[in-house]
């Protein structure tokens, strides 16, 4: 589980009342499509940042974000009021279940990295003494959330399989040197001379390349020169 902390959007310790929430964990949407699967993962940070900024506003004036954690369509798992907190989610069960949003709109799928990260979410917390069960926001309130498309997987079981496996990796343990170096990006994709680089080895090309044009340049700018300098004579 790729889990992104408080600590890396800059807030502080919640706010919000101690709580121990054994039930299970209940899936979340947002009332508007938020076209984030088609975007940067800058994007969902911003998303993340703006709900909790809408949640503990003049609207609503809670005193937190209202859910325990949020799933992007990046696959990560977003750190939103977290464990062992109360919730403002779903009324009837904001003390006794976890929430987790997945950042998306009723005209939106899941992607397969946003259901992995609620399965990997959920393994976790239930080796931490979470029940199994998952349900919906509608099966504490009357509402529309999360939307047909995502109560059905809710009722069918998608997000009660295992994930595929993997650990927790928080943002910060990250090790950007190894991914730097050993991390792969495909190159001239769809093209027959495919080929696969490092973001280091891709880096070092493109800065040999503007040295190229920039010494080009020189070289151009040096003969307009010497033709302007003939055409005053």
């Amino acid at each position: 589980m790729q889990l992104v902390k408080r600590a890396a959007f800059g807030w502080g310790t919640t706010g919000a009342a101690y709580a121990k929430p054994r039930q299970g964990l209940v899936i979340h949407y947002d009332g508007s499509d938020q076209n984030l699967a088609g975007k940067p993962h800058a994007s969902c940070v911003d998303y993340w940042q703006r709900t909790r900024k809408f949640h503990t506003g003049s609207n609503r004036q809670w005193v937190d974000i209202g859910y325990s954690f949020g799933a992007c369509p990046h696959g990560f798992v977003f750190e939103g009021r977290g464990e062992n907190h109360a919730q403002a989610a779903q009324p009837g069960g904001n003390t006794t279940w976890y929430s987790v949003t997945l950042m998306s709109g009723p005209g939106e799928k899941p992607t397969p990295p946003q259901i992995e990260a609620v399965r990997e979410l959920r393994a976790y917390l239930m080796g931490r003494g979470l029940g199994a069960a998952v349900k919906g926001h509608r099966d504490f309130y009357s509402t529309s959330c999360p939307g047909d498309s995502l109560y059905r997987l809710v009722k069918d079981g998608t997000f009660t399989k295992s994930p595929s496996g993997s650990n927790i990796i928080e943002e910060d343990d990250v090790d950007v040197n190894a991914v730097w170096h050993d991390a792969r990006i495909k190159m001239n994709k769809g093209e027959k001379t495919e080929s696969e680089r490092s973001p280091a080895s891709v880096l070092q090309e493109l800065e040999t390349e503007q040295d190229r044009i920039k010494s080009r340049l020189d070289e151009l700018g040096g003969k307009l020169d010497e033709v302007l300098a003939e055409l005053r004579k």
